[in-house]
């Protein structure tokens, strides 16, 4: 069996379920990106087609490799294309379906990013979850479950991923890139405890843009007006950029506030900015960091939309007004 980082008994119950004939036809993996669902679901197809996947002598099988590498004539491994699924490409995955497995004792659909089937195409998916094919098995992966019609929802097994635990990852950081015990932990705690996301904040060198934030969120009202249209059009220069710098700055108030309610700094996400953290707590109440908050979750609700916005007037605007509430609270 292959190693699934922090997955094991995701794996243990999809394997008994396996072996005791007891394997639905219709599947949702969900969980935060990057964690191994997409990981767990091609594993899981080998799982089915293969007899010989639980023995010691398996590691050069043909069969598994073949499906790991999408080169299998029985199982399909779904992604978007420019950013959705539609309904002529739903239709040509139920026609796949509908033919007995070529070599595999299942036919198997995997579809990753599964929230990005458009409505249409959901609509004509509901047939095939509803009367599945003899032979075939269907598993959706996603990372907003809720963007899928409740009535898609309602026809799959759910099988939910829990984020991996910062240990973890903290861990994997060091074994494979090299870290630092306390660079690697830095990064693992702004992962949400997502693999995928501590790996792309190392490989992008987008972990060095949260010094910027932090240098200005624990500045405070002292933080220069320049300086803050500076960050502000530094950060704004995409989409991903200006979503992490505002998550960045979600993880600043959640630290504040745990250190202003229970002071254990065992929780902090930044730990390495501890000292700095605790002196900024002083400055704030609840009430006030709530308030940042807001500011923070707005802009990035409205980051996150399919709306055309400016992005560079967006975080002028949200610098500006946690400026000003940091002027309110200084003193």
């Amino acid at each position: 069996m292959t190693d699934i980082l922090g997955h094991k008994k995701v794996f243990d119950v999809l394997e008994k379920s396996s072996k005791d004939g007891q394997t639905a036809q219709s599947y949702l993996f969900s969980g935060v990106e990057g964690i191994g669902k997409l990981l767990v679901a091609i594993e899981f197809a080998c799982m089915l087609n293969c007899s010989r996947y639980f023995q010691t002598d398996h590691s050069k099988c043909n069969i598994c490799d073949r499906i790991r590498k999408g080169n299998h004539p029985d199982v399909r491994i779904e992604t978007p294309i420019k950013g959705s699924f539609k309904i002529d490409r739903v239709r040509y995955l139920q026609s796949f379906l509908k033919y007995s497995p070529v070599e595999a004792l299942f036919r198997v659909i995997i579809i990753d990013d599964a929230h990005l089937i458009n409505r249409a195409a959901q609509n004509a998916l509901l047939k095939t979850l509803e009367e599945p094919p003899a032979g075939s098995i269907m598993i959706l992966v996603t990372a907003k479950a809720s963007y899928l019609l409740p009535t898609v929802r309602s026809r799959l097994r759910k099988v939910k991923f829990s984020p991996l635990g910062r240990s973890l990852i903290t861990q994997e950081l060091v074994g494979t890139k090299k870290l630092g015990v306390e660079e690697a932990d830095t990064i693992a705690g702004l992962s949400s405890g997502s693999l995928g996301r501590a790996l792309e904040l190392h490989s992008t060198g987008t972990i060095h843009l949260r010094k910027s934030i932090m240098d200005f969120l624990n500045a405070g009202p002292e933080f220069g007006l320049a300086a803050l249209l500076e960050l502000s059009a530094q950060v704004s220069v995409d989409q991903r950029k200006l979503f992490e710098a505002i998550e960045f700055g979600m993880t600043w108030v959640r630290d504040l506030m745990t250190l202003k309610l229970n002071g254990q700094a065992s929780e902090i996400i930044n730990t390495d900015l501890i000292d700095i953290l605790n002196s900024s707590a002083q400055h704030y109440s609840i009430e006030k960091l709530l308030s940042i908050r807001d500011l923070m979750s707005n802009a990035l609700i409205s980051v996150d939309s399919e709306t055309n916005i400016n992005r560079n007037l967006l975080s002028d605007v949200m610098f500006l007004r946690i400026r000003q509430k940091m002027n309110e609270t200084s003193g």
